[in-house]
């Protein structure tokens, strides 16, 4: 690979993603809260960190509401393009926790 090449996607991405305020928050699946910053400047506050058995994944803000059977639902602020998108994207987040916790 030349010196300009840049790496592929998916590549080191977690080194790229700022964690911060990371709160512990034991709640069923819930474990915590926590900052991103991504490379491009968004910052995506409160996003929660779940973990249930191995398994661990990422949930975002949502407004909650009740629709008109009078259930609980949850309107999404973010949404991906595609079920691949939210995986790298999840993937990519994790990691980059992994990372700013093994520094605690």
């Amino acid at each position: 690979m030349s010196g300009n090449a840049k790496p592929g996607a998916g590549s080191a991405g977690h080194r790229n993603i700022q964690i911060a305020d990371f709160k512990p928050h034991e709640k069923n699946t819930l474990k915590a809260f926590f900052t991103a910053r991504l490379p491009s400047g968004l910052i995506l506050h409160d996003l929660m960190l779940h973990q249930k058995g191995d398994a661990r994944w990422i949930s975002y803000p949502a407004r909650e509401y009740t629709d008109t059977q009078g259930n609980k639902q949850y309107a999404r602020f973010i949404e991906f393009a595609s079920r691949e998108a939210a995986d790298r994207f999840r993937d990519t987040v994790l990691e980059a926790l992994d990372q700013y916790l093994s520094h605690l």
